[in-house]
């Protein structure tokens, strides 16, 4: 379970691993003065104006307790937030490669490797958007199996990241190889 408060923004995160944010919130009131607090399996630390103060095991029992009662929104459900964790894994698998190979963005990719180009990395930049086609394919269905699941059934984020292709080396970009499939390892399928 989490809290964290700075600025009128509450992050909370359940018991049951739902995180939501709540922008232009009042300050939870709490036995204790805070400007800012943080509450994690790390750490459990208010800001005042003297600075950083650890919280009493009493004054964290006062925040798990306010957490308990805390309910996310109707919109807030395991399998959407596992799905845009998912999201996100997939955007740092395609941005690891765009970074590595040096593109400004897949914009750049785009128009590097579009149809007719006689640009020098037009093969490399092709590539590079098969492999980004591999791993939206595999983001949406993982997703859609994903909403489909049950709360008590859903795995650990880690697990359906391991299902996503990883990059394939970076020789596969600039050799001769020829697109394919990647499976999970990375390696052409």
């Amino acid at each position: 379970m989490k809290l964290e408060f700075d600025n009128r923004v509450l992050r909370l995160e359940n018991a049951d691993g739902l995180r939501w944010q709540l922008n232009d919130a009042e300050k939870p009131v709490f036995s204790f003065s805070y400007e800012a607090l943080r509450v994690n399996e790390q750490h459990a630390l208010r800001h005042t104006g003297q600075g950083v103060v650890p919280l009493t095991d009493a004054e964290i029992a006062e925040v798990v307790d306010y957490l308990m009662r805390q309910t996310p929104p109707p919109t807030v459900t395991l399998q959407r937030q596992t799905i845009a964790d998912l999201r996100a894994f997939a955007h740092g698998l395609i941005n690891s490669i765009v970074t590595q190979l040096e593109y400004d963005g897949l914009l750049d990719v785009s128009i590097t490797g579009r149809e007719g180009s006689t640009d020098l990395y037009a093969v490399e930049a092709r590539r590079v958007l098969t492999y980004v086609d591999t791993v939206w394919n595999a983001f949406h269905g993982l997703a859609a199996r994903i909403a489909e699941t049950p709360n008590a059934e859903l795995r650990p984020l880690k697990e359906y990241a391991e299902s996503m292709p990883f990059p394939p080396p970076m020789e596969y970009f600039h050799s001769g190889l020829h697109p394919g499939l990647f499976d999970a390892r990375g390696n052409d399928g």
